[in-house]
């Protein structure tokens, strides 16, 4: 799962956790409860309009993410097309650390022995028009409705502007390039940029060719340390929790085993365990969803009494086996124990 994926991941879990909660699937008569009377237990009450409002962000953002992703596959098949320059190698969703407080992110970066090209990819609709005084991108849809964006040649600067210090910083002297590429062919440009270039991706090939010269001014050692610390930065790029990362309440979330089918609440049934008897499939995988989805909405770290708490289950033995069971790293000894996930990525189950 690239990082693009992974992010698209963990914004539907948080939307499948902002959901209104459904009624567990106990298998007994509904019979309600003094928090779900007074409209707690499932995210009404105080939370009620803050949980509509933080869905409706999650979703206005995942639409972004998905459009954005739908536009770099467009991209990466045209990168298909190209020949590279032997010594070449192209990097996808690039998070770069400049120094404390200034990083940038990159949607391709395409690096050869001669040069660096840093490629801002878009995937947008309408009519655009950029004005860099203002630092505004304007869209004009289709019925006329008017949207303004933060101006996408500024964004394609700052990424130049950080790769060139990045570069510096370890001593290594390349030049860098970049253009803005539209992965929708029929977007319509009114106002064209006038310091960065501007391509449609079918243009890609032929941009590229142009900016080749035979002057290698990377060495095959200064390639491989910036391949090293290129990569390593693009597979483990700091990842904060979504509630620090978006500023959500973690208390807005549904908690409880969400089975992975319907997104109702399940229970483990002795003699069968986890199972959904709406969707009639096991929920060992919906465990190990709930656990991750902990881990990814509110904090790297779970102890056993937050596991319960999150799951809703009620005894800590069952809540030890869960833990143990994935690949999560323990650290202290009881009662301050608590278990780690390490990286970015799917949670997994350890080897047995």
């Amino acid at each position: 799962m690239n990082t693009t994926d992974w992010e698209i991941h963990r914004l539907e879990r948080a939307a499948v956790r902002l959901q209104s909660a459904e009624t567990v699937d106990n298998g007994l008569p509904e019979v309600p409860t003094v928090e779900a009377i007074l409209g707690i237990a499932n995210g009404a009450g105080e939370f009620e309009w803050e949980r509509k409002q933080a869905l409706a962000d999650i979703e206005s953002v995942l639409y972004r993410k998905k459009a954005g992703r739908a536009g770099e596959e467009a991209v990466e098949q045209t990168l298909t097309e190209i020949v590279f320059p032997e010594g070449s190698r192209v990097f996808r969703n690039v998070s770069l650390l400049i120094r404390k407080g200034y990083r940038i992110e990159i949607d391709v970066l395409i690096l050869t022995p001669s040069f660096a090209l840093i490629l801002e990819v878009k995937n947008i609709a309408g009519t655009l028009s950029f004005n860099e005084e203002e630092g505004k991108t304007v869209r004009i849809r289709e019925n006329g409705e008017i949207d303004e964006f933060d101006c996408y040649v500024h964004q394609l600067d700052r990424q130049i502007s950080g790769l060139n210090q990045f570069l510096a910083i370890h001593r290594i002297t390349l030049p860098v390039h970049g253009a803005i590429v539209l992965s929708n062919q029929n977007t319509v440009i009114k106002k064209r940029p006038e310091t960065l270039p501007l391509i449609y991706r079918k243009q890609l090939a032929r941009y590229f060719r142009r900016l080749q010269t035979a002057d290698l001014t990377l060495s095959e050692t200064a390639a491989h340390q910036l391949f090293g610390l290129i990569g390593i930065r693009a597979m483990s790029a700091d990842e904060q929790p979504l509630c620090t990362e978006m500023n959500l309440n973690p208390l807005m979330f549904r908690r409880g085993v969400l089975c992975l089918g319907c997104n109702q609440r399940i229970q483990a049934y002795q003699g069968r365990g986890w199972y959904c008897r709406k969707c009639k499939l096991p929920g060992r995988e919906a465990v190990r969803q709930s656990v991750e989805d902990r881990l990814i909405l509110i904090g790297p770290e779970i102890t056993n009494k937050q596991c319960r708490e999150f799951l809703m289950i009620g005894h800590r033995a069952q809540a030890t086996r869960i833990l143990k069971s994935l690949s999560l790293t323990k650290l202290g000894e009881p009662p301050g124990t608590v278990y780690r996930k390490l990286g970015s990525g799917r949670l997994e189950w350890a080897e047995s």
